[in-house]
């Protein structure tokens, strides 16, 4: 046998190598490409893959034997080469298939084994093809170890390469082609070759050409495989980047999801299409932990969940479970239909949950299990505040107008009347000022009780604010409604214990029927109030029903207040003066100014008259103010310097106003503050004492006296007068009509005067008309008087020459 190495090239021996090599890399890489797809794309790269190892091992056998040198040319045989390139193609595609499309290591080692069987045929078509003279001789022994072993290391090439060891899987398959083709020319004798007539063959030259072209195609493709798995490579990265950022949003998304669901305050559940739960959340447990236990809620279907938070758990032919399940049927057709719903339930445990159904896009739905108890007590609390007087818990003006106006509607399509009732408190401001405003919040509460307690139907209490209340009675007899009339007085004059002191209370009703005395709401209350100031009005009355003179004189008294505004406007007022003088020495000692109004149309008004209307309607400041401007410019005129009186009115004693208004005066005028003397009722100053005292220490700093008025009436307190230092008593003239015959009244005088004594403040008498009284008067002490046989009130002769200039003056 020759040596095998020194009878080749060794040049070619490197090409050889390296074009094996190569073509084994791009064949394993191309292998590793068939597996990662299916179909179609698969069947491409196993045939690509297939086509270039059969060009790897034909263009590595051809080549080799181009670099034997036997010592003769040699040629081939074109339909041989042809033949052998095809075979090899074959086979491999062969081994290819069977190894991409397997399963397992045995497989994939079989469709390598094939592999190298196309290795073991080009070496018998390749041999075919050549010509040459002679006989091969061949060493079968060592043929067969070298293409055993050729198939072994084939099979272990695909297996490496498929398990992702391509340059491993490519070095062992390249080993495996070079190995058994110069292993073959090993086993082959040639010493009994030699040369034949190369006429219609392929020369050497000829056949270096097509392997020349046949191992750049095989490098070709070699490089394009590479290319493509580098544009793989970096697609599988990109998309691995992708999957990995696609992977941390889900992930984050999913976290965020985990703590959105178990932190939130609702339940959240997740039905199928089925209608069996396939997600919720902590909440639940935390909702309805004592219905459901420690069960898994998952796969449970919706009206069984339903019916188990529900608490409805007796057996299916008990009533209420059959009711519950028909309503749960009910609400699941409606959300498989495409409707949300949303609703309340309220549990045995006296929870208020909230239910809301939404139906989502694949058939399923999401539900929201809210415990809503807190929420709703809220509201109901809200709404019965905004109808509901916060003290009494009676209902309040706003819910009473829609009684009224409910109560219009009914009486006006049916026989059935109702009466509006106005409720007024006698006296109630006395109880705060005397005993404070808790027991009077206490008197309040207590008389809603009493007044709302065994109400019948068709029958309204509600207090409409301060010690305002008001009452609706349906009714079809009229004894029914004196009845609930009497119980309301019983309710209001009575006796309440409070925590500190007893109290008596009284009250004023006044009554309106519809539609005798109106046919709306305005009118019924306007006329029930005009009652029930008709009944206040009256000594001898606690109930008072509405007649129709009371419009009368509440039109009167509208079209006065009116009037009395026109006179503030046009100076319509004067000032009458009565003298007062020295009971001892007969002098006189000053001026009391007295309001007169000549109103157009109807004649002198007394002051009794038009005062508490003026009072009501709020004209009383502007004519105070007027008053006591215009009689201080005309005693400034005056040539005799005595002091004037002026009364001041109970509101405008409640006004911080009336302090600026004194001290402007006193300054425009120029009438010395000495000469001034503001006459104030004990009764204007109870209305609000510590004000009242508070706006009168600042007059008196001024140097203006100030004196108490009707002395005698009202309250006769001695705490006020203990209160404030007044300058003078004045008696009131009701005690001097008889003072002269009665020893009652003289005997009251007779304390007033001593009380004047030893207070140190002198005592003026009003209403003295006789000289018996005047006896009396002086025989007891007393310091000053004023009345009829005095002087009467009128004009004084000085004030006279100023009057058209105060009317210019506007004043």
């Amino acid at each position: 046998m020759n040596s095998l190495f020194p009878a080749h090239d060794p040049r070619l021996l490197a090409w050889a190598a390296v074009v094996c090599l190569v073509a084994a890399y791009g064949s394993t890489n191309l292998l590793r490409k068939s597996q990662r797809h299916t179909g179609v794309a698969q069947a491409i790269w196993i045939s690509v893959a297939s086509v270039l190892i059969g060009l790897g091992i034909w263009a590595t056998h051809f080549i080799g034997a181009l670099a034997w040198n036997p010592g003769f040319a040699i040629s081939f045989t074109p339909g041989a080469i042809d033949l052998s390139l095809l075979v090899a193609v074959l086979i491999s595609g062969a081994g290819v298939a069977l190894a991409t499309r397997g399963d397992g290591i045995g497989i994939r080692f079989l469709g390598g084994a094939v592999v190298g069987l196309a290795m073991a045929s080009i070496q018998i078509f390749g041999r075919a093809g050549t010509v040459i003279g002679g006989t091969i001789g061949w060493n079968l022994p060592l043929l067969t170890v070298v293409v055993i072993v050729g198939m072994a290391l084939a099979g272990l090439a695909f297996v490496v390469a498929m398990r992702r060891h391509i340059t491993a899987g490519a070095l062992l398959l390249g080993v495996a082609t070079y190995g058994m083709n110069f292993g073959a020319m090993a086993a082959a004798d040639f010493s009994n070759c030699s040369a034949l007539p190369a006429i219609g063959k392929i020369t050497s030259e000829m056949m270096s050409v097509g392997v020349t072209v046949i191992s750049l195609i095989a490098l070709t493709i070699t490089f394009a495989s590479m290319v493509l798995e580098e544009a793989d490579r970096r697609r599988a990265e990109t998309e691995r980047q992708r999957q990995l950022a696609d992977a941390e949003q889900i992930t984050e998304v999913t976290t965020l999801f985990e703590l959105a669901t178990t932190h939130m305050a609702q339940g959240l559940c997740l039905f199928g299409r089925d209608g069996h739960l396939e997600f919720h959340n902590n909440r639940i447990s935390n909702l309805f932990g004592d219905r459901i236990g420690d069960h898994d809620l998952i796969g449970m279907h919706f009206r069984d969940l339903a019916l188990a938070l529900q608490g409805t758990s007796r057996p299916v032919a008990d009533a209420p479970r059959e009711e519950a399940e028909h309503r749960i049927d009910g609400i699941i057709s409606k959300i498989i239909s495409g409707e949300t719903c949303d609703y309340m339930r309220t549990m045995n445990d006296g929870r208020i949950i909230r239910f809301q159904h939404s139906p989502i896009v694949d058939g399923g739905w999401v539900t929201t299990i809210d415990d809503v108890t807190s929420e709703q007590r809220s509201q109901a609390q809200v709404a019965h505040l905004a109808y509901h007087d916060p003290l009494t818990s009676l209902l309040n003006r706003a819910a009473f107008n829609e009684r009224v106006d409910a109560a219009v509607s009914i009486a006006s399509e049916t026989d059935v009347n109702f009466a509006v009732v106005a409720i007024d408190l006698d006296r109630f401001k006395e109880i705060n000022d005397s005993y404070g405003h808790l027991v009077g919040d206490q008197v309040l509460k207590a008389l809603g009780t009493r007044l709302s307690t065994g109400l019948k139907e068709g029958e309204t209490i509600a207090r409409l604010g301060g010690d305002e209340f008001a009452a609706l009675k349906m009714f079809t007899s009229i004894e029914s409604l004196r009845e609930f009339l009497d119980r309301i007085e019983s309710a209001l004059f009575a006796r309440i214990v409070t925590d500190q002191v007893t109290v008596s209370t009284a009250g004023s009703i006044g009554v309106a029927v519809f539609p005798d005395d109106g046919g709306d709401r305005s009118r019924l209350l306007n006329n029930a109030d005009l009652a029930m100031y008709r009944a206040k009005a009256e000594f001898d009355r606690r109930l008072c029903y509405y007649e129709h003179d009371m419009d009368e004189y509440a039109r009167e008294r509208r079209a006065m207040s009116k009037d009395l505004w026109l006179a503030v406007e046009n100076n319509g007022f004067h000032l009458a003066y009565q003298v007062q003088k020295s009971v001892e020495s007969d002098e006189i000692t000053g001026y009391e100014v007295l309001l007169r109004w000549n109103r157009p149309g109807h004649g002198l008004v007394p002051p009794m008259d038009f005062i508490p209307i003026a009072e009501e309607s709020g004209a009383i400041t502007a004519i105070g103010a007027w008053v006591l401007r215009t009689a201080c410019y005309a005693a400034a005129a005056w040539p005799e310097k005595y002091k004037i009186a002026v009364n001041i009115s109970a509101v405008q004693l409640g006004q911080m106003e009336l302090v600026t208004t004194v001290r402007d005066v006193l300054l425009q005028t120029g009438l010395a503050a000495s000469r001034l003397e503001l006459e104030v009722t004990e009764t204007s100053i109870i209305a609000d004492k510590q004000r009242a005292l508070h706006i009168l220490r600042q007059i008196k700093a001024m140097g203006v006296s100030v004196a108490i008025d009707d002395f005698g009436t009202g309250y006769s307190s001695l705490d006020t007068l203990r209160s404030f230092p007044f300058d003078k008593i004045k008696i009131d003239r009701s005690f001097m009509a008889d003072v002269d015959n009665n020893d009652q009244s003289k005997a009251i005088v007779r304390a007033i005067l001593a009380l004047g004594k030893s207070l140190s403040v002198p005592v003026l008498a009003e209403g003295v008309e006789t000289s018996s009284q005047l006896d009396v008067l002086r025989a007891e002490g007393c310091n000053e008087a004023q009345g009829y046989f005095l002087g009467r009130p009128g004009d004084i002769l000085w004030t006279s020459s100023v009057t058209p200039l105060l009317r210019k003056m506007r004043l």
